[in-house]
């Protein structure tokens, strides 16, 4: 796994957050370019490969953030997901890199252009509708 600032703060930030509250609902705050987000934040395995399955819908300014062990080409695909996404692939100190549009049932994988350590999907448009661009960085 990659240490870095940002991956060391959410480790410990996840650590205290469950020993507060051990059953609560997994969403936390961050943003995008300085846009505001909610985001529940997958890093291990089983969590990437679910994703956003069988999800029929998501708030407006809500995503998933996938983290990965390192940063590495990496590819996501829409088998049994019902929302059409777009997909931000960033470095380790989350700058993006690639901004890709993703349709429901779609099993093509979408890669990543070079190792990502971050991968976050947002409802389709959002990173168009909120002038999210290449070089901006994703915090949480």
């Amino acid at each position: 796994m990659i240490i870095n600032k940002k991956t060391i703060e959410y480790i410990i930030r996840e650590s205290i957050e469950d020993r507060l509250n051990p059953s609560q609902n997994k969403l936390h705050n961050g943003s995008v370019g300085g846009i505001p987000i909610t985001m529940q934040i997958v890093d291990d395995e089983s969590g990437r490969k679910k994703g956003l399955m069988y999800r029929q819908n998501m708030s407006k300014d809500e995503g998933m953030l996938f983290i990965h062990d390192a940063p590495d080409l990496c590819g996501y695909y829409m088998k049994n997901t019902f929302i059409p996404l777009s997909i931000a692939y960033a470095d380790e100190e989350g700058t993006i890199f690639q901004i890709e549009d993703m349709n429901p049932g779609d099993l093509t994988s979408v890669m990543s252009i070079q190792p990502a350590l971050y991968a976050l999907e947002m409802n389709q448009g959002w990173f168009d509708d909120n002038d999210i661009v290449i070089g901006n960085i994703i915090e949480f």
